[in-house]
């Protein structure tokens, strides 16, 4: 069953949000596109639109393959100006053009639109940076307004490292700093992001780093620092380099996420959205006509906590508006629902089909185990366990094929992939019972 409320594809390939901006009234959402099958390769820039962050549209490949080139992740950004050379309110991608035959070769390229995203010329003196690299990819990149220039940040993966670049017209980079991975868990970076974010409660703006971790590295892989940003460098908090990571998704399925870096909600928060797989696993899911879809759109602001800075993240009101909200004493629910989880130390709440795969939550304590079980697909089952701090109030987000969870203050965010196919979904829950092993 297709997701009901979460984007996905019509057919094929579908994985890691790239160029995401705001022009003209329009959300973009360009994404990794295969346009020819359901398994990864021919990598392109599929497209959607939206109005309100709910509702999308899908428009054809955005920028494609090349006889010589996969369209490796990137950003776009809106030019108002014209600083680029193409024209006022062009809109303007910046990606990783990666070889499709021969020796390994990333290098970072640019392509241009005048017509609202919907047709693209790719420039004729790409690339842009060219380091001779085999691992160079995923520039992210913002308008930096103390400074009046575009600032990229974009992955050496193989070191586990950043490079930060500034530019005055999308063509020409100086760079500028290197952000280190000392002390960060995992190997292979990749689809860096640096973003300026409200504290909550106060007027303080502080600066996040987020990485995600190929291979080895907690949750999905996404771990992020907190830090300043003053135009040049990124300067993490804490008394060196090796401040503590943290982690933005303890699920194994919220990966590659970045930001619309503008515009923001009335608190200030950005948006974010991230893709709902896994490369470890994902070429192995059932053919179905397509595969892949993203992660609701969650706002972003950061949160006092005794060791500096956490991340908190909040689902997108607008995304979700029509959702159907059930309650725990309902016996079958639909498969698009919203359920909120009470205030209880001890809990379990059980979601199976008739074919008896099997979802459950159970809360003990100060711990939450969340597991996902498929006897059909063995290589899906995964046990998470969280710390809980206090009680907060749980809110599972669940659609055909996902699962979101997050708590009230938007510290712990959980997302996974099920393979739950039947039209509704019985519901089971009690409080008590023994935490899994």
């Amino acid at each position: 069953m297709r997701p009901q409320y979460h984007y996905a594809a019509a057919a094929n390939w579908l994985s890691d949000p790239n160029g995401l901006v705001f022009h003209q009234g329009e959300w973009h959402l360009f994404y990794q596109y295969n346009p020819h099958g359901e398994d990864w390769g021919h990598m392109s820039w599929g497209h959607a639109v939206s109005r309100d962050l709910a509702q999308w549209t899908e428009l054809p490949v955005a920028i494609a393959e090349t006889a010589d080139d996969m369209i490796f992740s990137g950003s776009a950004v809106s030019d108002p100006a014209g600083a680029a050379g193409f024209g006022r309110n062009a809109l303007v991608a910046l990606y990783t053009a990666s070889a499709a035959h021969g020796p390994a070769r990333q290098e970072q390229s640019l392509a241009w639109s005048t017509d609202r995203g919907r047709t693209w010329q790719q420039f004729t003196r790409n690339p842009v940076i060219d380091r001779g690299l085999s691992d160079f990819r995923d520039p992210n990149v913002f308008w930096h307004e103390p400074t009046s220039r575009w600032i990229m940040v974009v992955a050496l993966s193989a070191d586990n490292r950043a490079l930060v670049y500034a530019s005055h017209d999308l063509r020409h980079w100086d760079e500028l700093s290197v952000i280190h991975g000392a002390g960060a868990p995992g190997r292979v970076w990749e689809c860096p992001l640096l973003i300026e974010l409200p504290v909550e409660g106060t007027d303080e703006r502080r600066w996040l780093f987020k990485v995600d971790v190929l291979h080895d590295g907690p949750g999905s892989g996404a771990v992020y620092q907190t830090g300043t940003f003053d135009g040049i460098r990124f300067h993490p908090d804490g008394p060196g380099l090796e401040q503590r990571w943290l982690v933005a998704d303890h699920g194994r399925d919220f990966y590659a996420a970045v930001a619309w870096h503008e515009p923001r909600d009335a608190k200030g928060r950005p948006a974010w959205i991230g893709w709902m797989g896994n490369h470890a696993y994902q070429g192995q899911l059932p053919r179905q006509g397509w595969r892949g879809a993203m992660s609701l759109p969650r706002r972003l602001s950061l949160i006092r906590v005794a060791a500096g800075y956490a991340l908190r993240q909040e689902v997108e009101t607008a995304a979700v508006s029509e959702v159907q909200a059930v309650s725990l004493d309902q016996t079958e629910i639909c498969q698009a629902a919203n359920l909120i989880l009470p205030r209880l130390d001890n809990f379990v709440v059980a979601i199976g089909d008739a074919d008896g795969r099997l979802l459950q939550l159970e809360r003990r304590g100060q711990k939450l185990f969340v597991l996902r079980r498929d006897p059909a697909s063995p290589f899906l089952d995964t046990v998470c366990k969280l710390a809980i701090f206090g009680s907060p109030t749980f809110t599972l987000w669940l659609d055909g094929g996902s699962l979101e969870l997050l708590d009230d203050t938007g510290q712990l965010a959980l997302t996974l992939q099920h393979r739950l196919t039947g039209e509704h979904l019985t519901l089971r829950f009690e409080q008590g019972a023994e935490a899994p092993r």
